[in-house]
């Protein structure tokens, strides 16, 4: 549908916001402008929406003797959250159940120093 151009340099112009944000599914490319990583996520519910702040655990002590801790909050709609939380569940379990899954153990018990391993079934074919 054409645009009518206003006849006035006063006169308000008619924006079609459905136009403007079309797309297809074909011409979407997610594209990360920044990333972080995360150790700790603190998650708050409201009755609107959903928010999750990853944290980067311990923090850095400053001058101030305070620790202080980076974080990127995310904020979601409950829909958005219940399809993440479904998402995540079934990759993990999915991994878990491959024996994929980080496992820590300790390297010498007398001592604290944990070492992380990763170790993978193996299935034996029998023919």
């Amino acid at each position: 549908m054409p645009r009518k151009e206003p006849e006035q340099k006063d006169e308000p112009t008619l924006i079609d916001l459905r136009e403007l944000y079309k797309w297809k599914p074909e011409d979407l490319f997610p594209e990360i402008s920044y990333s972080t990583y995360s150790n700790l996520a603190y998650i708050q519910v409201t009755h609107r929406d959903v928010y999750i702040d990853f944290l980067e655990m311990p923090g850095i002590k400053q001058e101030d003797g305070k620790m202080h801790v980076n974080g990127t909050r995310i904020f979601m709609s409950h829909a958005a959250a219940q399809k993440l939380a479904e998402a995540l569940n079934g990759i993990l379990n999915q991994v878990h159940n491959e024996g994929g899954m980080e496992s820590y153990s300790p390297v010498d018990k007398g001592k604290s120093e944990l070492t992380s391993k990763v170790s993978r079934k193996t299935t034996e074919k029998t023919t």
